[in-house]
């Protein structure tokens, strides 16, 4: 059970199956922050309550329990909880999304203009996508000996729900069919090998300055500027387990000081320090509970 919208908890608190990833929320106080999504699409579902969500500082909407959020990787919004609630996210693997998608037969045709002015999608639930949440969590609560199977079972049958809907078709495929998500994609596998914007450009037949536009447009940042914060993203995982030099080196930064003075303008603290805090937080959570209580007195 998660009751706070950290990364660090969802490695430890999660349920796991070769195609998804399943998180349980539940926040019985109120509470504010930034939920994001990863290198995955993100299905949030509520299974009681609401959730008041600002988009881009100005766009803001509640959904509850009979709406579905359809997050694309690498997003972020800003959610507020005002009463007690509880909710499932599911994080769906690609290779789940594109094995039921080139099974079935659907055209959509990508509209990129609402991509660039959302990038999420929000939908009542169907009837077909309820009777699908409901065998994920009748299945859950019973534990399962094949609890696996079952789970991944029922995921390619939400999916293929789910793209039945066009705004969720568009998000989910978004990877597989535009020309700037393929770019990403090729930056997120290959960003500890050298990259190069015009050669990324060129690939896609676009001359460069086209390119950085369009990117730009739909992701909200530079391309140069989004391979940036997927290397700082990257390190600040890396650096948990190796010293500063070789995450820098790794990452294709040789001037150290360099990498270093990027880490902290983005995060707020030098690499080395995020390493301390991580590790001190490590040793935190390995404390039996009457020594963290008596550590916070």
């Amino acid at each position: 059970m998660l009751t706070d919208f950290s990364k660090d908890l969802e490695l430890v608190d999660r349920l796991e199956t070769d195609y998804l990833k399943i998180f349980y929320y539940d926040f019985s106080q109120k509470f504010s922050g930034i939920y994001k999504s990863y290198e995955y699409n993100r299905l949030c579902t509520i299974i009681e309550g609401e959730k008041h969500l600002t988009v881009n500082k100005n766009d803001q909407f509640t959904y509850n329990q009979n709406q579905f959020l359809l997050l694309p990787p690498d997003s972020q919004v800003h959610m507020t909880i005002d009463v007690p609630t509880r909710a499932l996210v599911f994080e769906l693997n690609n290779d789940l999304i594109k094995n039921v998608s080139e099974k079935i037969c659907m055209q959509y045709e990508i509209d990129g203009e609402l991509l660039a002015k959302d990038r999420l999608f929000v939908e009542k639930d169907t009837l077909e996508i309820k009777e699908s949440l409901t065998k994920f969590t009748s299945t859950i609560a019973k534990s399962d000996k094949n609890i696996d199977f079952l789970l991944d079972l029922y995921a390619q049958e939400l999916v293929y729900n789910l793209i039945q809907i066009k705004g969720a078709y568009q998000v989910l495929n978004l990877e597989f069919d535009h020309p700037i998500y393929q770019a990403v994609k090729y930056m997120k596998d290959h960003y500890m090998q050298p990259i190069s914007i015009n050669q990324i450009s060129s690939e896609l037949k676009m001359s460069e300055a086209k390119f950085c536009q369009y990117f730009k447009k739909i992701t909200g940042v530079a391309p140069k500027e989004y391979l940036t914060n997927l290397k700082l993203s990257k390190a600040k995982d890396m650096i948990k387990f190796t010293n500063v030099t070789e995450v820098a080196l790794d990452l294709g930064y040789e001037n150290i000081s360099h990498f270093i003075a990027l880490f902290k303008n983005k995060y707020g603290i030098t690499p080395k320090q995020y390493k301390l805090q991580y590790e001190l937080k490590s040793q935190y959570n390995q404390l039996s509970y009457m020594e963290r209580k008596q550590l916070n007195n």
